[in-house]
């Protein structure tokens, strides 16, 4: 074990955990998860790491708080001038965290995902919204249709036709068939893009 010199600072997670009036198991769990990491040297400072649980704990979820260190009993002394306090500047954090890695910022996130959600499902019910697989399916399904009509036509149309240019049906409705399955043939590659 590491024998910590500095007051802030403790050898074993489990003497952390009871600085912080937490138990072991929590501190593991929220090591594993990447909220809490001891110091290079393996020791744990109690201040950075009750500040580190502090910011990334669930609010709505917290059965107990961290024990604050309690100051101990100044024996009251005569009144001194009081001089204004000198303003510090927050130590740097030595894990920077990722923009957005807070609870708060991932609670919001969550519920903006949940109502982005609940628009699509109304959307949906109001018909505004449609099944991508199910409309390229009806647009295949229409397409095959008038393929299909458009091929049954010379046969309809082509012994009227030949009687009023006076030429031979048969010869005529071959022709109209061939050139319309040209045609088909050449339009084959056009596909449906549904965004």
């Amino acid at each position: 074990m590491i024998a910590s010199a500095e007051p802030g600072l403790v050898a074993s997670q489990r003497e952390l955990a009871r600085r912080l009036g937490v138990s072991h198991t929590a501190l593991q769990k929220a090591q594993r998860a990447g909220r809490i990491a001891p110091e290079p040297d393996g020791a744990w400072d109690v201040a950075k790491t009750r500040a580190r649980l502090a910011e990334s704990s669930d609010p709505t979820r917290k059965t107990a708080t961290l024990a604050a260190p309690q100051p101990a009993p100044v024996p009251p002394m005569a009144p001194r001038p009081v001089s204004p306090p000198a303003i510090a500047a927050p130590p740097p954090d030595p894990l920077p965290r990722a923009a957005g890695s807070t609870f708060h910022d991932a609670r919001t996130a969550n519920e903006v995902l949940k109502a982005q959600e609940r628009r699509l499902r109304i959307d949906e019910r109001k018909g505004k919204l449609v099944d991508k697989a199910r409309a390229l399916l009806l647009v295949h399904r229409l397409a095959k249709e008038e393929r299909d009509a458009i091929l049954a036509w010379p046969a309809r149309v082509a012994a009227e036709m030949a009687a009023e240019l006076g030429v031979d049906a048969h010869r005529l409705q071959t022709m109209m068939d061939t050139r319309l399955r040209e045609h088909l043939a050449a339009r084959h590659d056009v596909r449906v893009s549904v965004g």
